[in-house]
């Protein structure tokens, strides 16, 4: 049957709601769907990408909606649209406001020996392993509550600063860095299960490990891996520990956190 034109979708019977009505860049809000008729396709648009969404039973949908330092300060639509078993096209809007984050620079030099692994053909290998490690990944959460930090130390780098690497600009920082001693254990922030654990050609010896609703949390530059793809680990559980490999100026712990494929502070998943 051919899509009908819009529908009031409240009346129709498709709810949006959204955790907050403001976000800081680098954050996320999470936002739940509720339909009381049968829907053949469901989709969100949001930042100038598509969401995936995540059926949570009971006519009820589940997505989290993140930003980065990219992100247009601002106020951004999000729009729900979704075709009813009848043909009926239900489209909600949804408002939400990004606040800017005045993020911080940080100029790094590395010996010749690192430097050497600043090639487009590393990052693109590196890029190509994560893809395929993140292909498949749980569509039920796995975590309960706020995430729990890897390790107890130091700060040493935050979310965000614009990283320049012998004057060259690199991008943003996409995680946090924890200062801390060779060898110090590393501790799964949530539940979840391992999806890549092995070396890569910049993050070094890295575990990557997905909690589900497309969220995955990254341990980067260890000394050893103490997980393997596949396993299952429980919220501080040891992962690996604190090592200098890949990309890295000395022993510190880089932890990440991807939500949907957008790279977010980890650190304002651990509080409210």
């Amino acid at each position: 049957m051919a899509s009908q034109p819009p529908a009031d979708a409240a009346a129709a019977g498709l709810d949006a709601r959204l955790t907050k009505a403001a976000v800081r860049q680098g954050t996320t809000v999470e936002l739940t769907l509720r339909a009381a008729v049968p829907l053949e396709r469901l989709g969100v648009r949001f930042a100038g990408r598509a969401w995936p969404v995540y059926a949570n039973g009971g006519g009820v949908w589940r997505t989290i909606l993140a930003t980065d330092p990219t992100t247009t300060p601002g106020q951004h639509v999000i729009v729900v649209d979704g075709i009813a078993a009848d043909g009926l096209r239900l489209v909600v809007r949804r408002n939400v406001a990004v606040a800017r984050v005045a993020f911080q620079r940080r100029r790094l030099t590395f010996d010749s020996e690192r430097r050497g692994l600043l090639t487009p053909e590393n990052a693109a290998r590196e890029r190509r392993r994560v893809a395929e490690a993140l292909r498949e990944l749980a569509r039920e959460q796995l975590w309960e509550g706020f995430l729990a930090l890897p390790i107890d130390a130091r700060v040493s780098s935050p979310y965000g600063v614009l990283s320049i690497y012998h004057g060259v600009v690199r991008g943003f920082h996409g995680g946090v860095d924890f200062a801390a001693d060779e060898g110090a254990p590393v501790r799964a922030a949530a539940d979840g299960i391992v999806r890549l654990a092995e070396a890569l050609p910049l993050s070094g010896n890295a575990v990557l490990v997905d909690h589900g609703l497309g969220v995955v949390s990254s341990y980067l530059h260890l000394s050893e891996i103490a997980v393997q793809a596949g396993q299952r680990v429980a919220k501080g559980e040891v992962v690996g520990k604190v090592g200098a490999t890949g990309l890295a100026t000395g022993p510190h712990l880089h932890w990440g956190l991807r939500v949907n494929g957008v790279r977010v502070d980890p650190l304002s998943w651990t509080r409210p």
